[in-house]
């Protein structure tokens, strides 16, 4: 039987359940970073549903938490701005049957070791992820990720592109041209960053802006946790978002003018108030040979908000690049 197969999910939530309450009951705690106390169980839990293991590696100074599970070729995954690799638990469900999934947390951001000082532009990030997939002994993996996330594996395509099996873009960050989102307009015209938060009110905002409609999402005291770190993360998480509007950038003539032609597959919400979905058609003239999936009520994180569509479309299409 394969280890995701329903039964075995059924089961592995029941067990999971248990687990927390005998967890609880014995004063478990997270490793250091990462969430602690109920909320940091009950993720815990979702990791252990979705056949992830929390690994962790040094890299540039960084200790990098991040998740492994599955078997099959390797993806590589790398979240958006203020997320965690925790955003991929959900549809990594229904992927660790196909693919060795890893899903990392980006140096400053997650459970990763938080430095001040330190340079968190997308070229820097980038070299750290390179550095990262050396470190797991990866060759030629294939990479996705959402917004910031989408943006580095595009432009890391662009920089490595003999180390890349495929790309997989989630509603990217980093194009230029395309029509203004609601966020962006709001920073241009206030100084408002949107996506930081000081407080619950706050990212309850955030939640509502960057999702078309709440699934069931998390429970109440998972969400103040968030909302805590957040809170705490907003100072440094401020000025990363501001230096990334200070450094130029754009993504579709990076991958225009590089040597990775593809595949690629472009996946965005039509109802993305984030990032314009307008987006998806810039870098699709940019990368003619990338395939582009548009859907219906979802807004800035599609493996959020529908996890077993997302992930059924990217494995039909991994699939068919594969003839």
């Amino acid at each position: 039987m394969k280890k995701n197969t329903p039964v075995f999910r059924r089961f592995a939530t029941a067990f999971a359940t248990t687990a927390l309450l005998g967890l609880n009951a014995c004063g478990f705690e997270q490793p250091e970073g990462e969430i602690q106390g109920a909320a940091g169980m009950a993720i815990a839990a979702e990791r252990a549903i979705s056949g992830l293991e929390r690994k962790v590696l040094q890299i540039d100074g960084f200790m990098v938490p991040y998740l492994q599970g599955g078997e099959g070729d390797p993806l590589v995954l790398i979240h958006g701005f203020g997320g965690s690799k925790d955003n991929f638990n959900r549809v990594a469900n229904y992927l660790t049957n196909h693919y060795t999934v890893y899903s990392i947390d980006v140096p400053g951001f997650g459970a990763s070791t938080r430095d001040q000082k330190a340079d968190y532009v997308i070229n820097t990030q980038i070299d750290r992820v390179h550095g990262i997939i050396e470190k797991l002994g990866l060759q030629k993996p294939h990479i996705g990720g959402n917004s910031m996330g989408g943006w580095i594996s595009g432009a890391y395509a662009a920089k490595y592109p003999d180390n890349v099996g495929s790309v997989w873009f989630l509603a990217p960050a980093g194009l230029v041209e395309s029509r203004k989102s609601e966020v962006i307009q709001k920073f241009e015209k206030t100084g408002e960053i949107v996506l930081t938060a000081s407080n619950r009110e706050e990212f309850e905002k955030i939640v509502d802006i960057v999702m078309y409609e709440r699934p069931a999402f998390a429970p109440g005291f998972v969400v103040d946790a968030m909302a805590a770190r957040a809170a705490a993360d907003q100072p440094l998480h401020k000025r990363i978002y501001k230096d990334f509007k200070s450094v130029p950038s754009d993504l579709a003539s990076v991958l225009g003018d590089s040597a990775y032609k593809g595949p690629g597959l472009i996946v965005w919400g039509k109802e993305d108030r984030v990032l314009h979905v307008d987006g998806a058609a810039e870098l699709k003239t940019a990368m003619p040979g990338f395939d582009v999936i548009l859907m219906d009520k979802v807004g800035h994180v599609p493996m959020l908000e529908q996890p077993r569509q997302v992930a059924a479309d990217y494995v039909r299409w991994r699939e068919t690049i594969a003839q």
